[in-house]
């Protein structure tokens, strides 16, 4: 292995999630099981040709997936694996002279059923769908404004009037919080801080206490306007709205978010879930959990959330989401409640082939579960993951040396030693593409 291959992974804090860090707690995860049924593509009225063919394009060398499932009226009719391959090692060892063939089979090989596949964003969806729960249990309502809860925005305050539909929408309002590399371990507001700071929806994913910095946003009314209830702010993507939303539901519930799911979605779906949280101490649970991304599950578990979205918030006779929820869900035109639509403004139009109406959960570096409600279909892909150093059922961040940091690593978006990636040649709205009855398939 060559010099200290670690470094790789510690260049790793993107944009979606945190890191994870040596475990001094052990708290097991109730394991569930779950059978799902499976069926061919003929039984359920699609093409084996065409259900081939978007699995293959998945797998194919280059992609760097690890999973791949379609579902069809609740069967799985097409599921495929792999681990890294030989030409995805030699590209990545091109880019990075860190990396060694032994390091990343390690690490990316041997992926299976039975592995674990990384939510990155996609966990912002789960949280918008555990809010859903708790409204339905009458325990806050996502109208509420978030002030009610979080008091440090109460009285005259500018963000006195967010909502927590605001929040759930990324129409806060709110500057984008992220990692202030002037100021250790800090989280600023990204509009001050370098570029490198301001990937995406703001690379918070360093910082200890990942909290306090969102919920010191200021209103970016330079950008907005003023708040105004009837007409809310534009759309903004920002890992900080959500990551106040898990602390909405702590103060509301007085459970942390990992808790509730644990008891009201996880165990009801028969999902093995470990969900990430920062090092603060004094956070919800001995740290703040993640609620902007970062749940470790199988890929079957990962595409039962879109499949209680498909049967209508009802999972083993038991409605544990309003339908009034998911069909708001269902009749998204824009970004809204933590998911996408497609096509949108915000997918580009030359990438998305004559599909359907798709809703999906979308993550960092390729996680995907597409939703396609008119014709009972599931699509969900999972890029190659490794749960990084921390194998326990405790995930819990920790900044400092390379030595006792643990974070989620997926490929290949891996930084090169120029500042540069590896990009995955993966498009989700292609594979949607074949499954449909096209006169030929895509080329």
């Amino acid at each position: 292995m060559k010099n200290n291959p670690l470094v790789l992974f510690f260049t790793i804090f993107l944009i979606g999630c945190g890191s994870g860090g040596n475990s001094t707690t052990n708290n097991p995860i109730p394991q569930y099981s779950h059978t799902w049924a499976e069926a061919t593509p003929a039984s359920v009225g699609l093409s084996a040709t065409h259900v081939t063919a978007a699995l293959n394009y998945a797998i194919e060398d280059g992609r760097y997936t690890q999973s791949a499932i379609i579902v069809k009226d609740g069967k799985i009719i097409g599921e495929e694996y792999r681990s890294i391959s030989q030409t995805e090692k030699n590209s990545l060892i091109a880019a990075n002279a860190e990396l060694s063939n032994s390091f990343l089979e390690s690490g990316l090989g041997n992926r299976n059923a039975s592995s674990l596949v990384s939510s990155w964003s996609v966990g912002k969806s789960f949280t918008s769908i555990i809010f859903g729960i708790a409204q339905h249990k009458g325990l806050l309502s996502i109208n509420s404004n978030a002030s009610d809860y979080i008091t440090e925005w109460s009285g005259e305050d500018e963000r006195n009037n967010i909502s927590i539909k605001n929040l759930l929408d990324m129409r806060s309002g709110l500057h984008r919080g992220c990692f202030n590399e002037l100021e250790a371990d800090e989280i600023g507001n990204c509009s001050a801080l370098p570029a490198a700071s301001s990937i995406g929806g703001g690379n918070i994913a360093r910082a200890t206490n990942q909290l306090t910095g969102c919920i010191n946003q200021t209103f970016n009314s330079a950008t907005h306007g003023l708040y105004n209830s009837s007409i809310p702010p534009p759309f903004l993507y920002s890992n900080c709205d959500t990551m106040i939303l898990g602390e909405i539901f702590y103060r509301a519930t007085n459970q942390d978010i990992n808790e509730f799911a644990q008891t009201n979605l996880f165990s009801k779906l028969d999902i093995n879930a470990y969900w990430w949280r920062d090092n603060s101490t004094g956070g919800q649970n001995n740290g703040n959990y993640l609620s902007y991304c970062c749940i470790d599950m199988t890929a079957r578990d990962f595409i039962k959330f879109g499949q209680l979205l498909l049967d209508d918030g009802i999972w083993n006779e038991e409605r544990l989401l309003s339908s009034s929820y998911v069909q708001q869900i269902k009749d998204l035109t824009e970004y809204g409640y933590k998911f996408w639509y497609a096509p949108s403004s915000y997918v580009s139009q030359s990438s998305v082939p004559s599909i359907n109406k798709l809703i999906y959960a979308n993550g960092f570096d390729g996680q995907y579960i597409l939703i396609d409600f008119e014709n009972k279909i599931l699509i969900a892909r999972n890029s190659l993951y490794y749960p990084a150093l921390d194998l326990s059922s405790e995930r819990k961040m920790v900044t400092g040396t390379i030595g006792n940091t643990n974070f989620p690593v997926t490929s290949p978006m891996i930084i090169t030693t120029n500042g540069e990636r590896v990009m995955q040649n993966f498009n989700p709205f292609t594979m949607a593409y074949y499954l449909y009855d096209q006169n030929s398939l895509p080329q």
